[in-house]
């Protein structure tokens, strides 16, 4: 056996048996990971493929496993209006816990009120500086 198998070799032993000296609890925590998307555009269209992407997240992590938001801000503001296109789309989205932020800068430029907005989504100051936040505490950032 060369130097370099058997030094492998002991370190999987002692990682084996570190792991394994951990609470079950411990060895099997699923990682929560976290996402953020980045809605600009006006466009239903696109609304409807970040709603998919996040629904198929959901699905494919398992919905305890992940957080998401969807961050909107510019024309994407629209997206969170309360006569929305995507309107039935928001209440399931909201239903499984994901996050619909909504930029207040975007709402004051455009004198829009939070009467004007979907019941039940969430308000970010700055859209931009909430994205940038998450992205500095490690969230994964998507925009379609």
């Amino acid at each position: 056996m060369s130097r370099r198998t058997f030094v492998t070799s002991v370190l999987a032993a002692a990682a084996g048996a570190a792991a394994s000296s951990l609470p079950a609890q411990a060895q099997t925590a699923v990682k929560k990971h976290r996402v953020v998307f980045h809605v600009t555009d006006g466009d239903a269209a696109k609304w409807n493929i970040v709603l998919n992407n996040a629904g198929n997240i959901q699905h494919d992590f398992g919905k305890d496993n992940v957080v998401i938001e969807i961050v909107t801000h510019g024309p994407g503001i629209d997206m969170l209006k309360a006569e929305s296109k995507v309107g039935p789309r928001l209440a399931q989205a909201l239903d499984r816990n994901i996050g619909l932020f909504a930029c207040e800068n975007t709402m004051r430029n455009a004198k829009v009120t939070k009467a004007d907005m979907y019941g039940g989504i969430s308000y970010a100051p700055s859209g931009v500086v909430h994205i940038v936040n998450r992205q500095e505490e490690g969230w994964v950032y998507l925009r379609p």
